[in-house]
Formats: C-alpha cells, sequence, structure tokens
C-alpha cells in the first residue's frame, strides 16, 4: 500500500509521516529528489550547491514548468525503487501540484499520472496559514519557507479539485487543536486498518 502525506509547509507532513510509518512498519520515504541523486549528507558541499541550486529554481526562478519537472521526478523515483512495499510518502504528487500546478503545464501531471498511477490513498493535513507560520518559526526561526510569500496563501482546495479530478482516494485531516498521536490514530483507523481489513475480507 502507498500512503502519500500531502499539505502545504508547515502542517507536520514530515513528522507525521515518519511516525506513522514507524509505527506501523512501513517503508519512509522523504527528499525524494535528494535520494535520486544521491545527496543525502548535508554536511557535505555537493548537498550545499544542490540546496543552493534548489532555492534558486523553487523560491527565485519562477519557472514554473521546471519546478513541476523536477518535483516530478521525485515523484517517479518513489513510484519505481520501492515496489512491493508498504511505503509512507512525504509529499507526493498533489503537493507537487499545490506548489507548481498551473493551467499551463497540466499536461505534465496527467503524463506524471499516466507513467506512475496515484497512490492508494492521500491524506491531505489542514492547517490555516497563521497556525502554520506560528509552528514553522517555532521550529526554525531562520527556516527559509518564513521568507516564502506562499506560505500564507490557503491552496487546499486546488489539492482536493486536483485529486477528484484525477480520481485519486482522500482524505482531509485538520490538524489544528490535535496532537500528533491523536492524528496519526486517525490516520490508521480510516486508511491503514481500512486496509488491513479489506485484504482479510478477500482472503
Amino acid at each position: 500500500m502507498k500512503i502519500a502525506i500531502e499539505g502545504m509547509d508547515g502542517v507536520g507532513k514530515t513528522t507525521i509521516a515518519q511516525e506513522l510509518a514507524k509505527r506501523n512498519n512501513y517503508t519512509y520515504i522523504g527528499n525524494a529528489i535528494h535520494q535520486l541523486f544521491g545527496i543525502t549528507d548535508k554536511d557535505s558541499s555537493y548537498y550545499k550547491m544542490f540546496q543552493s541550486k534548489e532555492d534558486e529554481i523553487f523560491l527565485r526562478s519562477g519557472n514554473d514548468i521546471i519546478r513541476a519537472w523536477l518535483c516530478s521526478l521525485g515523484n517517479i523515483y518513489t513510484a519505481t525503487q520501492v515496489k512491493d512495499k508498504d511505503i509512507i510518502v512525504d509529499r507526493h504528487i498533489l503537493s507537487n501540484f499545490q506548489q507548481n500546478g498551473t493551467r499551463e503545464n497540466i499536461k505534465i501531471y496527467q503524463t506524471l499520472i499516466e507513467l506512475i498511477g496515484i497512490p492508494d490513498m492521500s491524506v491531505i493535513l489542514y492547517a490555516s496559514p497563521e497556525v502554520r507560520l506560528e509552528r514553522i518559526y517555532n521550529r526554525n526561526k531562520e527556516d527559509k519557507d518564513l521568507r516564502d510569500k506562499s506560505i500564507i496563501t490557503d491552496e487546499y482546495n486546488k489539492m482536493i479539485k486536483f485529486a477528484e479530478k484525477f480520481k485519486m482516494p482522500y482524505i482531509v485531516i485538520n490538524t489544528e487543536r490535535k496532537s500528533i498521536e491523536n492524528i496519526i490514530q486517525e490516520i490508521e483507523e480510516k486508511v491503514i486498518k481500512r486496509n488491513q481489513e479489506v485484504l482479510i475480507n478477500e482472503r
């Protein structure tokens, strides 16, 4: 089973995805672009150079086509490198589209889905811009996301419309006023346990 944890910056995707994978013995996949290029050592000069170029592309270039393709490479890597395993993906197609999708590059996403298919379930984590900004600030006062103007947008409808257009199974979970434990339990009950019950009934 492939579960994608989606949402906007600061909503808690990485924390939730890692803990959910650990508790349920799923393979966790995050930073897919870095894994694709073998850039995982944050202290290396290669990593810092790559990160600088990545920031230039995503924060300053304004080129939605290049941004969409670059993120799509990460999506393809995720879908093709880990087969026959239960996986939790930290950011996938919906987050890619939310950040980079436009009317002009929609064909990129159509092609992407034709090539790699869709997750068994996309979990969209929600929090308001104010809550997300506060979380990012508390996590790291120097976080570059705080300088990204897109952080103050609230584009969950963009993800939902895309999911419905391409018939992607999804649920939305409001993370405000909920503990990490509460959120993980909700995902387990709505997704993982239901999937296990379906598998048992099919046998």
